[in-house]
């Protein structure tokens, strides 16, 4: 009778942890910090860095940081369903407007969400009068 337990605890255990390895599971620790990088587009030269902190359990920060010629903005920032190669790509979360090469922005969503599931990508438009023409791009991955 114990040997049956004990195969039944097992197979339970087994069973347990086939289903956990069939999900993609995201471990965010609120003292990590993740990075990711815009590189110019357009001919802009401009590119930057974004710092992705998670703040709680549905609150992300973003912190954005970007260098070249002509980023006194306000420049209009967000985060894009779709990719960098998309350009009619539609924002997920606008994300404060940069100015003078930074942007700061705490938005309603849960970190492992940026990373998981939709692609989503940075993107930097050039002006308020042309915001669809993106200066720099950062897929997030």
């Amino acid at each position: 009778m114990k040997k049956i337990v004990l195969a039944s605890a097992i197979a339970g255990l087994m069973i347990g942890t086939a289903h956990a390895a069939n999900k993609a599971e995201v471990i965010v620790d609120p003292n990590q910090q993740f990075l990711e990088h815009m590189v110019p587009m357009n001919n802009s030269g401009i590119t930057g860095t974004i710092t992705v902190i998670p703040v709680a359990v549905d609150k992300t920060k973003l912190v954005a940081v970007i260098k070249g010629k002509n980023i006194s903005g306000p420049m209009p920032f967000s985060i894009n369903l779709g990719r960098c190669d998309n350009p009619a790509a539609k924002v997920k979360y606008p994300l404060t407007e940069m100015v003078h090469g930074k942007s700061e922005t705490v938005i309603t969503a849960n970190t492992a969400s940026l990373f998981q599931g939709d692609q989503l990508s940075f993107n930097l438009g050039e002006s308020k009068s042309t915001p669809s023409k993106s200066v720099a791009c950062g897929n997030i991955q």
